[in-house]
């Protein structure tokens, strides 16, 4: 981030505490999204976009006012922090309770990101034939894959956060994903499929396991057995849920409903549930900033406040909620890092990380094999959930199982309940975590987008209904 930025946040600081604000922060950004796609063995659009302004939040008695400024002088800098001084003291007229903020200490770090090839020295054309190889694997795998769209995206910069208690601290966002999918044709059946992978990495996470060849093989070959599926059963089954499906349901079904502001508010279902048995003891579910298996790395949140490991429900026990300072202060409890803004021009509001299962001591192999009758359900495209914690999701791909075995593949598996039934249901937790982030869209809150991760390890669950076909 330039010196400049970093003064005028500074300043901006000052000046907030001059004009009379109870408290001040200041989220500076600089950041760069780059977008590739390929359309079969043709590059057909390569965007970029830079990002960089700085974001100003106050608080002035019961009130709190937001403002920003992406043109970076004095002058408009100082405009901003007063208009969100005059927002804070409209806001208070018609605020009902005090927001106030939960106690932390101040910090002054700085965290950089050193990862093999990272994007910003790697070459445009370097980034263009990641796409190119997996649509040229895709299309050699057989005649019927009739189309391939791969795509590769990175963000990257720098992000500093500074407030009128004295913490400073700073670090650089990375995320890079690279995705494929294939639409295979036979007669009048039309299929498709897909594989991805990113994280905070470096172009080196796109080598062996998840190279281009290998996605794009993958994708191909999911696409081509998709064209020889049976349609799913209807009815209820026991499944074997895969990483990418299980991570689904921890952040889209319960992440959400232990959000602090969610919570605050009664609009939960685990409001006031803390301490009390919601599933079976081998399941945990976590939220953290920078786990070890991948995801996506966040330090810090945009209050400042590290981004602590929260095992929200640990052994089958609501043991936490997600906090930001002000919800923490509303709850009695300890801020855990969980506010986040989708750039600076946004006020923070509570999100979550890398929201995942936590592992168990199955092997996946054991838990398929003690699976007598029924799905095995892989990765999500797409659903609803309601605030109740009930979902449908619609998995990618599913294969129908007896007797510890893959019989066949399936097509439409959709999967519908309520979480804190699934949870009470689960009978198997594996050993083989992974977790996944992607560049592309990210989670979606109060008209807000942010990166996030999210995974598991394979888990096993009874009772699970499914639509398709009676």
């Amino acid at each position: 981030m330039s010196l400049q930025i970093k003064e005028l946040a500074d300043k901006a600081v000052k000046h907030a505490s001059k004009i009379g604000v109870d408290f001040a922060e200041i989220k500076s950004e600089e950041s760069v999204t780059r977008n590739i796609e390929a359309v079969n063995e043709e590059i057909r659009t390569v965007s970029e976009s830079n990002n960089i302004g700085i974001g100003i939040r106050v608080f002035n008695g019961k009130g709190v006012g937001f403002s920003f400024s992406n043109i970076l002088d004095k002058e408009h800098i100082f405009q901003a922090v007063e208009r969100a001084l005059k927002i804070a003291k409209t806001s208070k007229r018609r605020t009902l309770m005090n927001l106030k903020l939960a106690a932390v200490d101040p910090r002054t770090e700085t965290k950089i990101t050193n990862v093999k090839n990272h994007p910003r020295n790697a070459s445009l054309d370097e980034k263009k034939d990641l796409c190119l190889r997996e649509c040229k694997t895709a299309l050699r795998e057989s005649k019927r894959i009739a189309n391939t769209l791969s795509r590769f995206g990175e963000y990257h910069g720098t992000i500093y956060y500074s407030n009128s208690e004295g913490t400073e601290v700073s670090h650089q966002p990375l995320l890079t994903g690279l995705t494929i999918s294939c639409v295979a044709k036979k007669g009048a059946s039309i299929v498709d499929a897909r594989d991805s992978y990113g994280g905070s990495y470096g172009l080196d996470l796109f080598k062996k396991e998840h190279s281009p060849e290998k996605m794009g093989e993958n994708a191909a070959k999911w696409a081509l057995e998709k064209l020889e599926a049976k349609p799913a059963p209807a009815g209820k089954f026991e499944a074997l849920i895969d990483p990418r499906l299980a991570g689904v349901l921890a952040h889209e079904s319960f992440g959400h409903l232990s959000e602090g502001d969610t919570v605050a508010i009664g609009a939960s279902p685990l409001a006031g549930r803390i301490g009390q048995k919601l599933g079976t003891e081998i399941v945990t579910i976590v939220d953290e900033g920078r786990p070890r298996e991948g995801g996506y790395s966040m330090p810090f949140d945009d209050e400042g406040v590290p981004c602590k490991r929260v095992e929200i429900l640990k052994d089958g026990v609501l043991k936490c909620y997600l906090q930001n300072r002000v919800t923490a202060q509303r709850l009695k409890m300890e801020p855990t890092g969980n506010a986040r803004s989708q750039d600076y021009s946004f006020e923070p509001i509570v999100r979550m990380r890398n929201t995942f299962f936590n592992v168990g001591d199955w092997s996946p192999e054991e838990a398929l094999r003690e699976l007598k009758r029924g799905i095995y359900a892989l990765d999500s495209a797409g659903g609803q959930v309601d605030l109740t914690g009930t979902f449908l999701f619609k998995a990618i791909r599913g294969y129908w199982v007896e007797g510890g075995e893959l019989k066949y593949p399936l097509l439409d598996v959709a999967l519908t309940g309520n979480i804190l039934e699934l949870l009470k249901n689960i009978n198997a937790v594996c050993n083989n975590l992974e977790l996944f982030s992607s560049p592309f869209g990210g989670c979606g809150k109060m008209e807000q987008r942010a990166f996030v991760g999210l995974g598991g390890p394979h888990i096993r669950v009874k009772d699970v209904l499914f639509g398709g076909t009676s």
